[in-house]
């Protein structure tokens, strides 16, 4: 049986790297409760993972996961605290957003909804995206995909937020989500053809929609031009399965909506970046990012 891993010395790291001054203890303490919320789930899959690939005692893997995330977690405390580009949320229910701003002036909005990892690792991803034009918002997927069941108003708050950007473009925005992220981009994105041109949407979690609906049903929702990417041997926890996302795309076809499935025979799930990260596969899945947003942002009329 694995052993559980205990959460306070993680705070404490966190708190080591983030903490300033005592004006901001207050913010501070809070925002190191949630980031410590986010961030232990991460390493206890991290060893429970280390520990199926190679066994011994999880004692023994828990410091090195617990470094691999800490550049990650002192910048969430720091962006909650407001430091840097990360935006804090208003009230709970409202995800944390990291802006990233294009380069050479405003550009239309791309906004990315993260996996159940957080904003956070997905920085990298969207500076990429910001460095080709583009005003760029980095939101939490747990927000938008959510038990609650308002991720949809949540998702079109943050559109409008962007939107009203000094540095933002006018036009409909393009979506792109990520695993948990990409599940909320199918829920709900891909039902707001007022404001949303194209969905990108990479290994995302489907096994919500059996739970719910029928998947034809699901798929008559679609108002958006959709591309998916999706590895041939993801079985992370059987969320994101290749045989349903084939399901989709049949009735999609079914029903004329537009959708490109890209298979990746080899690729397993977050095969973007991590421990199943495959450079060919991701370098092919960014170009066709690249090409959607192009062809569906720089082409098309603001409004």
């Amino acid at each position: 049986m694995t052993a559980p891993i205990r959460s306070a010395p993680l705070a404490l790291l966190i708190a080591a790297g983030a903490a300033s001054a005592d004006a901001r203890a207050a913010s501070f303490e809070q925002a190191k409760a949630q980031c410590h919320e986010r961030f232990v789930p991460i390493v206890r899959e991290c060893v429970h993972r280390k520990v199926a690939q190679s066994g011994g005692s999880p004692s023994q893997y828990i410091p090195g996961c617990r470094a691999a995330i800490m550049p990650q977690a002192r910048a969430c405390v720091a962006g909650l605290m407001g430091v840097g580009k990360t935006r804090a949320p208003s009230s709970a229910a409202e995800p944390v957003e990291i802006v990233i701003k294009p380069p050479a002036g405003p550009g239309r909005v791309v906004m990315l909804i993260s996996g159940n990892d957080g904003p956070e690792p997905y920085r990298d991803f969207g500076e990429q995206v910001a460095k080709l034009g583009y005003y760029t918002v980095i939101i939490d997927g747990r927000a938008i995909l959510s038990g609650d069941m308002q991720g949809g108003g949540r998702l079109q708050k943050a559109i409008e937020r962007a939107q009203s950007s000094a540095d933002a473009k006018p036009g409909k925005i393009a979506v792109i989500g990520f695993s948990q992220g990409g599940g909320g981009a199918l829920a709900y994105a891909e039902r707001q053809p007022e404001t949303v041109a194209t969905v990108v949407a990479y290994y995302p979690l489907t096994a919500f929609i059996a739970k719910v609906t029928d998947m034809k049903t699901f798929v008559g929702k679609f108002q958006v031009p959709l591309v998916v990417f999706a590895g041939g041997k993801d079985d992370y926890k059987k969320c994101c399965l290749l045989r349903t996302i084939r399901s989709m795309e049949e009735a999609a076809k079914q029903l004329d909506r537009p959708m490109e499935l890209v298979v990746y025979p080899d690729a397993g799930h977050n095969f973007i970046k991590g421990a199943n990260y495959r450079a060919d596969d991701a370098g092919d899945a960014w170009r066709r990012t690249n090409e959607t947003l192009h062809r569906y942002l720089d082409d098309a009329p603001a409004h």
